[in-house]
């Protein structure tokens, strides 16, 4: 069962979404040096999302994974993808300070997870099923790792 046009363009816009994080992140990390370790991890882990993805774009066109895109729109995600560039452009401008960074990623991060987007997938390839666990584990551990992170602020 091959891809449909729109379903290659979300799974794009995924993508896009992920480098897209990651350099929102790594923006961060350049921007509040008490956490340039922990932000530069965390866009590393991004970038490497937006790789696992393309290796499932790939095993969808295949027919090696299925993915089923539910309620996902292309339309959704541009919204999702505007508000991101935004979010992008305000930090290059250095409109955020630690407290509004940490809110700001752990409310996107949040929203990640309530998508659900990695739960669109499905696969008779254990490889494919590894990729899959890695990609939900891990934005699921990164709102919570966010959150300790964030916990450590110290008040202005």
């Amino acid at each position: 069962m091959s891809l449909k046009p729109f379903q290659v363009k979300i799974l794009q816009q995924m993508i896009i979404q992920e480098r897209t994080l990651s350099k929102l992140y790594a923006l961060f990390s350049e921007q509040f040096p008490e956490h340039k370790d922990f932000m530069t991890k965390m866009a590393r882990e991004e970038d490497r999302h937006a790789k696992l993805i393309e290796k499932l774009l790939e095993a969808a066109e295949k027919g090696i994974i299925f993915f089923d895109e539910g309620k996902v729109k292309t339309y959704t995600l541009n919204i999702f993808l505007s508000r991101l560039e935004e979010l992008v452009e305000r930090a290059e401008r250095g409109e955020f300070n630690p407290v509004t960074a940490f809110a700001c990623a752990v409310d996107y991060e949040s929203s990640l997870i309530e998508k659900k987007v990695f739960s669109h997938f499905d696969s008779l390839s254990e490889k494919s099923k590894s990729t899959l666990k890695i990609l939900q584990s891990e934005t699921m551990g990164h709102v919570e790792r966010f959150r300790d992170e964030q916990n450590k602020i110290k008040p202005a």
